[in-house]
């Protein structure tokens, strides 16, 4: 299965990264290539994507500094993307976020998301400087 992962490291204490990021409010802060808009149809998330519209949730721990974004067409069809918040200081905190190639992705589709990858690590990036 492929993979690809981007990282970025910000000066800011990682309670606060992990609250920006696990909160589905901001996504569209920092995740602006996939996300063109969030909406609530019957108390559900959902997201204006250029693929179309899709359901969205994250489940996130943070005591481990876990993000799993899922997205998919229907509730019963979404794949996650991970986000991993990793403290190195009081004020100095890594972010790791990885897609994989599911089975339901398309060539065409996984380009694109790993072009996507790169542009939504630099917008976390950009959201604490």
């Amino acid at each position: 299965m492929d993979s690809v992962t981007e990282t970025c490291v910000v000066p800011v204490p990682k309670d606060k990264v992990f609250q920006f990021l696990s909160d589905i409010e901001n996504l569209a802060k920092w995740s602006t290539q996939f996300v063109k808009k969030l909406i609530v149809v019957n108390g559900k998330h959902k997201a204006i994507t250029p693929m179309g519209e899709v359901f969205l949730r994250i489940e996130s721990d943070k005591r481990s500094g876990l993000i799993d974004i899922y997205a998919g067409i229907t509730e019963q069809e979404m794949t996650p993307a991970y986000l991993r918040v990793i403290p190195f200081s009081e004020d100095s905190t890594g972010v790791m976020f990885t897609f994989f190639k599911w089975a339901s992705t398309d060539d065409v589709a996984w380009k694109i998301f790993c072009e996507w990858i790169k542009v939504e690590v630099g917008n976390i990036k950009r959201c604490f400087s």
